[in-house]
């Protein structure tokens, strides 16, 4: 009696294996879909991000501070405080402190009375006339705070030139510069702000803070 062929009953088993549900087609696609759209929000956000950050540098403002005791132009002893913006933006600035030894001055007269004027001396006689408006005084001053500075541009704080008048003066006030030092708070047009001494990078602040001492204002 002829025997009957054997049936392979793992061949339907390992078919079913072989072959994806629809639900695990839709889980893949779904999982697909996902990992595109994240893809395309990184690339759109690092897009987006490296945008920003061209224009930032091409906004991006900073400010300088200088003194001198010459004029090229004039040929002459001239002795000048520069406030300068260096980047390529323009700067808000928002606050600037002067400060002569550590200590803030408002006025370049209170900053002559500080450095340059001891009590009973021509020096501070010469000072006085300058505080009373004297039409010999040929010194400019400005202050900076509220004011917007383009590129490229700047601002002298003081203009003292030298002459026979004013020499003992102007002599004491060329050493006196040395101990000059700023302090202010600028922002860009985008917003951003920074904090600067002038003797180290400027710092990045979310806004600029109130002024605990009084601004320079010439």
């Amino acid at each position: 009696m002829a025997s009957e062929p054997e049936t392979n009953n793992n061949e339907a088993p390992a078919q079913k294996r072989g072959r994806f549900s629809k639900d695990t087609l839709n889980l893949v696609v779904a999982v697909c879909a996902v990992l595109i759209s994240a893809a395309s929000f990184v690339a759109t956000y690092l897009q987006s991000d490296a945008a920003y950050r061209q224009v930032k540098a091409e906004t991006w403002p900073y400010l300088q501070l200088s003194s001198s005791n010459y004029d090229v132009q004039s040929d002459s002893k001239v002795i000048s405080l520069n406030l300068e913006n260096a980047g390529v933006g323009p700067a808000a600035v928002k606050s600037f402190t002067l400060f002569y030894d550590n200590q803030p001055v408002e006025t370049v007269w209170h900053l002559m009375l500080a450095c340059c004027a001891d009590k009973g001396t021509d020096r501070m006689t010469f000072v006085q006339s300058y505080i009373d408006g004297s039409p010999d005084a040929p010194i400019i001053t400005s202050g900076v705070s509220g004011q917007i500075m383009p590129s490229g541009n700047g601002a002298s704080l003081f203009i003292v030139p030298r002459d026979a008048s004013n020499a003992d003066l102007w002599d004491v006030f060329d050493k006196a510069r040395h101990k000059l030092r700023g302090k202010a708070c600028y922002c860009s047009l985008l917003g951003e702000c920074y904090q600067t001494d002038f003797r180290s990078d400027p710092v990045e602040v979310k806004v600029c803070p109130a002024n605990p001492h009084k601004d320079y204002n010439g």
